[in-house]
């Protein structure tokens, strides 16, 4: 795989689509599917024909240029699983099969995004079938696999989108270059003692979304009134210790109490460790 810096945006970026890939294919299709970034540049193909492609242009928190690229049979493969078509690999890839690619690539941008948001803020992405891209860069091969079936998806970043630190990593480091070293030791030095806190006890928190209202509206609320929250259903809820994010999952239901199944952790070693200590000392 081409080498990409921890902590840019290209690195930050690249995770949310592997694991909006995995999560929109185990859903669109019924089944378990695993998305893993393969160490080699592209995958070997035979196939003459003119792969298709897509761009994902970013707005928001976000800036460079991106793009999905599929060989046509794996393109149609997909067309095939979404579509609920028999598979045929002789079948073209016609207008129809490319609508339903791009309807499904935006499905998994839209999750990406929403990943995303906690860590770089808000960002959108715009989905459009395009020619192949001439534009300098990097090329990451994402395999897609369930138990019976696989394919290559290629995500092409921009060189801009490989070298641009996220906006709120770079923020931290250009305001307390200081204050980023000592959590950086500190965070190092936390697992050695992590033994003597594992016993206490800690509240979780499991958020839905949220609204910001005004005093007005809050004083308002009554018996019966509704908050609209900046989620929606199908999103996954977070899982928080004290403040910060540990998780996310679908909400489901344990002999008549609220639950939650996990779908992704968010770098569970430090995160635990950072959440423990904070509340510990509080």
């Amino acid at each position: 795989m081409p080498e990409i810096s921890p902590g840019t945006s290209a690195q930050v970026f690249t995770d949310a689509i592997r694991q909006a890939l995995t999560e929109a294919l185990s859903k669109a299709l019924s089944s378990t599917w695993n998305v893993q970034v393969s160490p080699d540049d592209a995958p070997p193909s035979s196939d003459p024909a003119e792969p298709i492609c897509f761009s994902v242009a970013p707005s928001g928190g976000l800036k460079g240029n991106v793009a999905f690229q599929l060989r046509a049979s794996d393109a149609v493969f997909l067309a095939h699983k979404v579509m609920g078509e028999t598979p045929d690999p002789a079948a073209a890839l016609n207008d129809d099969r490319k609508q339903a690619i791009e309807k499904f690539l935006r499905q998994v941008a839209e999750l990406a995004a929403a990943a995303l948001k906690p860590q770089i803020g808000e960002v959108n992405f715009e989905v459009n079938n395009i020619e192949p891209p001439a534009w300098a860069g990097v090329t990451i091969v994402l395999n897609a696999s369930d138990s019976a079936s696989n394919f290559s998806l290629l995500l092409r970043l921009g060189t801009e989108m490989t070298t641009l630190t996220g906006t709120s990593q770079a923020a931290t480091t250009s305001q307390s270059p200081t204050t980023v070293a000592s959590s950086h030791e500190t965070t190092q030095s936390i697992p050695e003692n992590l033994d003597l806190l594992l016993g206490i006890d800690l509240n979780l928190t499991l958020r839905f979304g949220e609204r910001t209202l005004t005093l007005r509206e809050i004083l308002d609320l009554s018996s019966g009134s509704v908050i609209e929250l900046d989620r929606r259903v199908q999103e996954p809820a977070d899982l928080l210790l004290g403040d910060k994010l540990i998780a996310r999952g679908e909400v489901v239901i344990v002999d008549g109490n609220y639950g939650l199944r996990i779908t992704e952790v968010s770098d569970p070693q430090h995160t635990a460790a950072r959440g423990v200590l904070n509340s510990a000392l509080r």
